[in-house]
């Protein structure tokens, strides 16, 4: 646990799951807060960056919150004491739905995207913030998303590969002259042979969940 997640008023073991969809972590006795985060640990520069952030805790444990929380999550070189205080890319700021009740456990699922402004490793950094007083009840800094240039540019060849493949198949379905077809019938058959090549460049370079 970091030094600023043991100085909590309430005691928090989190959570992070930096993988595609898998299960959700659920609160007990030794993990009042948990905090599962679903992202990929690679990412495009400036390409929409998806992440999911599952809040669980113990009946009572958010009793004492005095405004609406939120879950806020951004994108950084490195982690501040609070959301606010954090420089970075913004990926995650909403209202809680619902909010907790008196007394009873709790569970909410929040999600978000941001573009990511920079290459290089950089941090996931998670909140659950009482929005009215400031008071934090759990964060987590502990998973580093890579924002690759390798995938970025194996990924925008593929891209535009894809865009040239459509347009050529858009001016066929317009075309009616017969020498005009066959050029473009042969364009259409070499594109989808470098979109293939490309997309299996960009899966090898960004992974699962990044690359179409």
């Amino acid at each position: 646990m970091s030094h600023r997640a043991a100085a909590l008023a309430l005691p928090a073991v989190l959570i992070a799951v930096l993988t595609l969809p898998s299960a959700l972590a659920t609160a007990d006795s030794f993990t009042p807060v948990t905090l599962s985060i679903r992202a990929t640990p690679v990412a495009r520069l400036r390409v929409a960056f998806p992440v999911r952030v599952t809040v669980s805790a113990d009946p009572g444990v958010l009793d004492t919150s005095e405004g609406p929380m939120r879950i806020e999550v951004k994108l950084a070189g490195e982690c501040g004491g609070n959301f606010q205080t954090t420089p970075g890319t913004t990926l995650l700021n909403k209202q809680l739905q619902p909010q907790p009740a008196t007394g009873r456990a709790y569970s909410a699922t929040a999600g978000g995207s941001g573009r990511p402004k920079a290459y290089g490793s950089q941090t996931l950094c998670v909140f659950l913030e009482d929005t009215d007083v400031g008071r934090v009840y759990a964060n987590d800094e502990s998973n580093q998303v890579d924002v690759s240039r390798p995938c970025t540019a194996s990924a925008r060849r593929y891209d535009s590969a894809r865009t040239q493949l459509t347009r050529a198949q858009r001016q066929l379905r317009h075309t009616r002259r017969r020498a005009a077809r066959r050029r473009l019938q042969r364009t259409i058959i070499t594109r989808k042979r470098t979109l293939n090549r490309d997309r299996r460049q960009a899966r090898a370079a960004c992974g699962p969940g990044v690359a179409p």
